[in-house]
């Protein structure tokens, strides 16, 4: 996190999409896995390319995402479901019960209408490695070799 932090601030165009937040105190009650809790500590959210996770005080209004919708495909609900931010504008759920991370891989198909689920990671800290600091960014987000992020993750040899 420390080197991307840095590196946000070499470049203008960077700096204007990204945001690589510093850590924060865990609010006092807050209901949310322990990964993304932990988390907060090192980062409290951010602006990763085309992923977001969201901060403290935004995650608790984003959990409607969770909200069970009428119609859809895909069965969520807030007791099992922690909306954690979104990649694109689609939203990215921990499982409450495990751990791990799911997603809507599809595109062209909003995502709540969408009958595709996937666990893209068994924890957070995994689909932080993997998606937002690694190699699977592009693959996740549908981003082009040109993608901001991606240019900045190839600055700090996290990707090649």
């Amino acid at each position: 996190m420390t080197a991307a932090r840095e590196a946000v601030k070499l470049q203008p165009e960077w700096s204007m999409m990204n945001f690589v937040s510093e850590g924060t105190r865990i609010p006092t009650g807050m209901q949310a896995p322990a990964e993304y809790l932990e988390l907060l500590e090192i980062a409290n959210g951010g602006i990763f390319g085309r992923i977001v996770i969201f901060d403290a005080k935004a995650v608790k209004k984003m959990q409607f995402h969770a909200d069970d919708i009428e119609g859809s495909p895909v069965r969520l609900g807030r007791d099992g479901w922690f909306c954690l931010g979104k990649v694109n504008d689609d939203p990215i759920f921990v499982d409450r019960n495990n751990g791990s991370v799911w997603g809507f891989p599809e595109r062209g198909v909003v995502w709540w209408q969408s009958d595709t689920f996937e666990c893209w990671a068994g924890s957070v800290g995994d689909f932080i490695l993997r998606y937002i600091f690694g190699p699977g960014y592009r693959s996740v987000c549908n981003a082009p070799e040109d993608d901001q992020w991606w240019r900045l993750l190839r600055r700090i040899g996290r990707v090649e």
